[in-house]
């Protein structure tokens, strides 16, 4: 019979998966609506990539004071707080363009707005799975496959409801599905009911509890937080594998993949490799929760779905091979994404995983634009066939190491996985 304690904690999941999806499918459409509007206000076709290299220099502070903010006031308060941000800066695109119009400044002045909202946002929800695990039962594993999968949807059906809303809708209105898809992500995290995490983390000589290691008083202000983070060779090499795939997959999926296709004048196959990504992504999440629980085994595979997928997407002037290398590397990234979540969860303490999460964000921050101009540097002298091809050959490079080392880091099975098989094979014969 089941009791109100395990329904209340079924239902934590529900919640935490709905406030997930609502939070992403809105960003996804604002993807799309975002510079949309900005090449329409501006009549500039370089304007966007202006507005966002303006604001990504601001966002890699908020990585940085949102990671601490995520420790300090609490992953479901931050998690509120950022989706409500993230919501009123859509409005204020609306008001802004009935009162002033809107022109490059207030394009940039906003981005920032919405910045505040989603980077530290990202972090916060990331780190709140631990506590939705502790709470409902769920592993961690488990939660971030769902997850991965609701990611996936977005990526998926985000950009497609976008096109559909644009074309029947005006674009204010847009805007408003747009701010309330964040508003509601923030009531239904609001509503989550969570209890005190009683995960634990492990130790270099032993075990020893969060409580043992990190004092109440929280002494990793500053980037003594981001030091203590990096200083588990689990996340360095987390965040290695995020700066080095960040710097090569941005250049293809922001220049290479684009300037092929509208090459050839086929702009639906454009829309077609992205939503491969988007289907590989989903069919892998359907099994992440389990491989996830075997961190060894699942970096070595989500290794190999991205070598794979590189050496085919570095056959960018074939179109089907393109596509194809986006879905595989789909089929990584449904592995990898969850796994990630996993090993955080479990390597650092709870007392600085949000700034530990924030450490991916401020990598996304630098990576990705360094990549685009060293591309944009080599592309005076090369073919964007002959950049695709040495993108592959250095993925290939960089994921040999990282294969090796991942071996020698990571577990064979994660610390949740052995702790539920040491509970059943300790639980009494009924």
């Amino acid at each position: 019979m089941s009791t109100p304690t395990s329904t209340q904690h079924r239902s934590t999941v529900w919640v935490y998966l709905s406030s997930a999806a609502l939070s992403m499918l809105g960003n996804s459409i604002a993807g799309i609506v975002w510079p949309w509007l900005v090449l329409e206000r501006t009549g500039n076709p370089a304007a966007a990539g202006i507005v966002a290299a303006a604001i990504a220099v601001p966002s890699l502070i908020f990585a940085y004071f949102g990671g601490n903010l995520v420790d300090t006031l609490g992953r479901k308060p931050v998690s509120i707080f950022s989706d409500i941000i993230s919501g009123l800066s859509v409005i204020a695109v609306i008001v802004v363009d009935m009162i002033f119009g809107l022109g490059m400044a207030w394009f940039i002045i906003i981005g920032i707005l919405g910045a505040v909202g989603d980077i530290p946002g990202m972090s916060a929800r990331a780190a709140l799975v631990g506590d939705v695990s502790a709470t409902s039962g769920k592993t961690v594993a488990q939660i971030s496959g769902w997850n991965q999968a609701l990611s996936g949807v977005s990526f998926l059906a985000g950009p497609a409801l976008a096109g559909i809303l644009m074309t029947t809708l005006p674009i204010e209105q847009v805007l408003w599905i747009t701010a309330g898809c964040s508003l509601a992500a923030a009531a239904f995290t609001a509503a989550l009911r969570l209890t005190p995490s009683a995960s634990r983390i492990p130790a270099d000589e032993g075990e020893e509890t969060i409580a043992e290691q990190a004092p109440e008083e929280d002494p990793y202000k500053g980037l003594k937080g981001w030091k203590l983070a990096l200083s588990y060779p689990i996340m360095r090499l987390l965040a290695l594998d995020s700066l080095l795939a960040m710097a090569l997959v941005m250049p293809y999926l922001m220049v290479l993949l684009p300037a092929h296709f509208q090459g050839i004048n086929q702009p639906g196959l454009y829309g077609a490799s992205m939503s491969a990504f988007a289907v590989g992504m989903m069919a892998t999440s359907i099994i992440a929760g389990r491989l996830a629980t075997y961190p060894r085994w699942a970096w070595v595979i989500g290794m190999i779905f991205y070598t794979l997928g590189f050496g085919l997407m570095g056959a960018l002037g074939t179109p089907w091979a393109a596509i194809a290398g986006m879905a595989v590397s789909g089929l990584g990234g449904g592995v990898m994404n969850p796994l990630q979540t996993v090993l955080v969860t479990e390597t650092v303490p709870e007392q600085i995983r949000g700034r530990s999460f924030s450490v991916f964000m401020a990598i996304s921050q630098i990576a990705g634009p360094v990549g685009l101009v060293a591309t944009s540097m080599v592309l005076a002298f090369a073919t964007i066939y002959q950049v695709a091809v040495v993108l592959a050959g250095l993925w290939a490079v960089c994921a040999i190491y990282l294969i090796i080392r991942g071996l020698q880091l990571l577990p064979v099975r994660s610390a949740e996985s052995l702790a539920g098989t040491a509970d059943k094979a300790e639980a009494p014969e009924a």
